[in-house]
This record gives C-alpha cells, structure tokens and sequence, in this order.
C-alpha cells in the first residue's frame, strides 16, 4: 500500500462514517509496516500517551505488519488510547 492509497482510504472511510452517522466506521488505528515507516509515512508524537499518529490518526509500526487501515470498531480491545479527528492534507 502507498501513501497515496492510504490517504484515499482514510478520507473514503472518514466519508462513509459521515454519510451513515457512525463514528465506529471512522479510521481508528493504521498498521503499517516498518518498509513504509520513515520513508512513505512520516508519523508524529508529540507524547507517549498518544503514541505515533499519521493525521491524526494511531499507528503501530512492525516489519510483520501488512499495511493495512482498520476502524473504531475493529480496535476493539486493542491499546489505541483516545481517537482523534482525521487532520486534512497538507
């Protein structure tokens, strides 16, 4: 997955939430591997309770991660921390 792809697919799901009212179908954690990480996908931290984010958005980083976007509602059970607002493009 590029970077290109991953930031179609997060506003196509910030999109789809919008439309159908439900924020459990928001972006709700990215993960992406380790090949991407740096290189692709810069990530900010600003503190370890919000851990690396990628427009707003928690990533976990892993070279045995497939790159991948998952929502809210599949973050069940999963140490995310607080969800944040999908930030626009630069």
């Amino acid at each position: 997955m590029t970077k290109e792809e991953i930031d179609k697919l997060l506003d196509e799901m910030a999109a789809e939430a919008a439309a159908k009212g439900d924020d459990d179908l928001r972006p709700g954690l990215i993960y992406l591997n380790d090949r991407l990480y740096g290189t692709e996908i810069r990530t900010e931290t600003i503190s370890a309770v919000r851990g690396q984010r990628y427009r707003g958005i928690r990533v976990f980083v892993a070279r045995g991660y497939d790159t991948r976007v998952i929502t809210r509602k599949e973050t069940a059970g999963l140490e995310v921390g607080a969800f944040e607002d999908l930030t626009p493009l630069d």
